[in-house]
């Protein structure tokens, strides 16, 4: 049939809602960083410490069991546990977004694809959103997801009421998680749009978490201060946790060398720090200079 005899109509199926549109480059996102095996192998790795617990919660609560192995177990399922358990997935979390969001953003911009984005009906916080629910997603089921599934195991174990006793315990869980999400997330995000290279992205990541704090040891003892921990991620997060989990001041690592409200502070400000330097970057054209 010869095209001008063809008779073209609108598209008439049905729309994705405006609301939802950033989940299309969750979905991509998400799909494109399973395409490695590495990645998924290391991913079902994380998974491994939730298993162990499992097991260990299982063996704890059953007495046939220990007595099987011959063994009688003596521990107390508390705040510490879960804040362990936690503590060890945050740290295989931040290996695995280390190595998958840099590159979910930096090659938008190292390709200059960041334009064809925005120009479609998609806003700079709505692909903001869409990247970042990427590695929030996948670090939830890494973090709080398994931590929650352990606080309902250990409750259904142990009976008597102990959920609604420590109730307070799952909230520290949701709370801590995601603001380790969220500056794990910024900080990867705001650090590969400014470097668009993803080797050079996750170099940094290491820096920021492994560096910064010696230059801020350098800082308190030139200064004979403590304020330079500030600068300090890990610290001011396990500070932060350490209070949301009730942990007594004093116990276990030094965490009360500086006030909670500035590592509040601190930590908020980072935050804020990132979705500026976003801000300055995402834009939905680029001067070319010769």
């Amino acid at each position: 049939m010869a095209v001008y005899k063809r008779t073209y109509k609108a598209y008439r199926g049905s729309l994705t809602p405006a609301w939802s549109r950033f989940a299309v480059l969750t979905r991509y996102g998400l799909s494109t960083l399973f395409e490695s095996r590495f990645f998924t192998a290391y991913t079902v790795l994380c998974l491994m410490p939730f298993l162990a617990c499992v097991i260990f919660l299982y063996v704890l609560s059953n007495t046939s069991v220990q007595a099987l192995l011959q063994q009688r177990l003596q521990f107390e399922v508390d705040n510490m546990f879960f804040l362990g358990f936690l503590g060890v997935e945050a740290w295989m979390s931040f290996l695995l977004t280390a190595w998958g969001a840099p590159g979910m953003i930096s090659k938008d911009f190292a390709n200059h694809s960041i334009q064809l984005y925005l120009s479609r009906p998609l806003s700079r916080a709505e692909y903001l959103l869409g990247k970042i629910s990427v590695m929030a997603a996948l670090l939830s089921c890494t973090t709080w997801i398994p931590a929650l599934i352990l606080f309902l195991l250990q409750a259904s174990l142990k009976g008597h009421g102990w959920g609604w006793d420590h109730l307070w315990i799952a909230k520290a869980i949701v709370v801590a998680a995601f603001l380790g999400i969220a500056i794990v997330s910024l900080l990867s995000m705001a650090l590969a749009v400014w470097v668009r290279w993803r080797i050079a992205a996750t170099a940094l990541m290491f820096g920021t978490f492994f560096m910064l704090p010696a230059f801020g040891e350098i800082f308190n003892a030139v200064m004979r201060t403590q304020w330079g921990k500030l600068i300090n991620i890990s610290y001011v997060m396990m500070a932060i946790w350490a209070n949301l989990f009730r942990v007594p001041r004093g116990q276990g690592p030094r965490l009360d060398q500086v006030p909670l409200w500035a590592s509040w502070a601190a930590l908020l400000a980072m935050c804020a720090l990132c979705l500026w330097l976003l801000n300055r970057r995402l834009k939905a054209r680029e001067v070319e200079r010769a």
